[in-house]
């Protein structure tokens, strides 16, 4: 990919200063024939008579790389929409750049993306560090980021960042149901926590330390570049908590944790953060043998929503996936891929609104975003819905508890999903 000077940001911040380069308007042919679904409606960047351009950032090397399979999917996907007829008679042209969960590279793809490509808006964009740091500048620019994995939720203030819509739950929210769990269940328990230094891990101990209304015993701290996690957990360990808190952002680190408990006899009831999708985790902790990893996964408890491929593979909607990805030569049906193709079916519909109002522009985009209301996506865990405004950019803002079971399942500890809010 093409390496974007220093020099390069301070004049795209510049031209945002200024108001951007001279906007390129569709414009209608004369006379042109016009496929199915056609319409002519304003645009600005990234809209033709016969293109729609959107850009995805992701980390497809590196640490994160364990989510790259959801940018393969993603591509599979907008060639299957493209081949149904489109959006608005038009096709869709996916361009994805590879920030290595860089802020540095996050902000060199985002010029590109932007100055480069004109893209119309960015969609499912992954890795929230990196993301995070283009927040200033792709606002600036008023380019809209749809159905991002931005967790941080101090980072998602509508009035400074109004052209960020999220898709993931934030951290905080994840954090505050996992404390009520504890509240409830495990009542005069003690608690060690084990979190990531960074802004993701932050969130998530205020969270849910605002919300916990019992005695802390020991917290630990690790790094997102850690190779490993031996020494925080044997000081976990020393602390003898009776409930582990494992606010972990990644599977990769959390399959640590249950290595080093069967390793040391080590077995406190584990409460863990939503990122860790058992299936991932349990491929992770069984060395390859996901039926190994899910009997040392046994009676840990988590939020989800979206459907699990392990207990919900022979659902239709399941089944719909791994059609496409047979198809279209797409990774197979995983957590990575179930969550994108919900953010695309969002991103979808959203163009498909705004195609509707004749206005694909990218604030006529934004504003058909902002009006979902009560949308289920075909891969959201029954119950969980988006609804969305003005002043509302989070899509995810409840969560269904489940306790995961030695056989892959997923037993919900709660009659339906459970708000995140501060206050319930």
């Amino acid at each position: 990919m093409r390496k974007w000077s220093a020099a390069l940001v301070v004049l795209a911040l510049a031209l945002a200063a200024c108001g951007g380069a001279a906007r390129s308007p569709a414009t209608e042919t004369p006379g042109a024939a016009r496929p199915p679904g056609w319409r002519a409606v304003r645009a600005d960047y990234g809209v033709t008579d016969s293109e729609i351009r959107l850009g995805h950032r992701n980390a497809l090397t590196g640490a994160q790389a364990v989510f790259a399979p959801s940018a393969y999917f993603l591509e599979a996907y907008v060639r299957k929409v493209n081949d149904e007829g489109g959006i608005c008679g038009r096709s869709l042209r996916l361009i994805v750049e590879d920030h290595q969960n860089s802020p540095a590279k996050a902000m060199q793809d985002s010029i590109k993306l932007v100055e480069a490509d004109q893209v119309l808006a960015t969609m499912g964009d992954l890795g929230s560090v990196a993301i995070v740091s283009t927040l200033e500048y792709m606002n600036q620019r008023r380019v809209p980021q749809l159905f991002v994995t931005l967790g941080i939720e101090r980072a998602l203030d509508p009035d400074r960042y109004p052209y960020t819509i999220t898709f993931t739950p934030t951290f905080a929210a994840d954090a505050r149901i996992m404390a009520r769990l504890v509240n409830e269940r495990f009542p005069g328990r003690t608690v060690g926590i084990l979190y990531q230094n960074d802004d993701s891990g932050r969130d998530a101990l205020d969270g849910f330390k605002a919300t916990f209304q019992g005695r802390i015993v020991a917290e630990q701290s690790y790094e997102a570049t850690a190779p490993e996690l031996t020494s925080q957990l044997a000081n976990l360990r020393a602390a003898a908590p009776d409930v582990l808190v494992a606010l972990t952002a990644s599977p990769t680190f959390t399959a640590q944790v249950f290595r080093y408990m069967a390793g040391s006899g080590w077995r406190p009831q584990v409460v863990m953060s939503s990122p860790n999708t058992p299936s991932v985790l349990a491929r992770l902790v069984g060395d390859g043998n996901p039926e190994v990893g899910y009997r040392q996964l046994a009676g840990a408890i988590l939020n989800v929503y979206t459907l699990e491929p392990t207990m919900h593979r022979n659902t239709p909607e399941l089944q719909s996936l791994a059609d496409l990805s047979a198809r279209y030569g797409a990774p197979p049906v995983q957590p990575p891929t179930i969550f994108i193709a919900a953010a695309a079916e969002l991103t979808m519909e959203a163009l498909r609104r705004a195609c509707q109002q004749g206005d694909m522009t990218r604030e006529g985009v934004l504003r058909a975003a902002r009006t979902i209301s009560d949308f289920h996506p075909s891969t959201l865990w029954p119950g969980i819905t988006v609804t969305l405004g003005p002043r509302d950019p989070f899509s995810i803002e409840a969560l269904q508890p489940v306790e995961v079971q030695a056989d892959g399942t997923l037993r919900a500890l709660t009659p339906g999903p459970v708000s995140g809010s501060p206050s319930r």
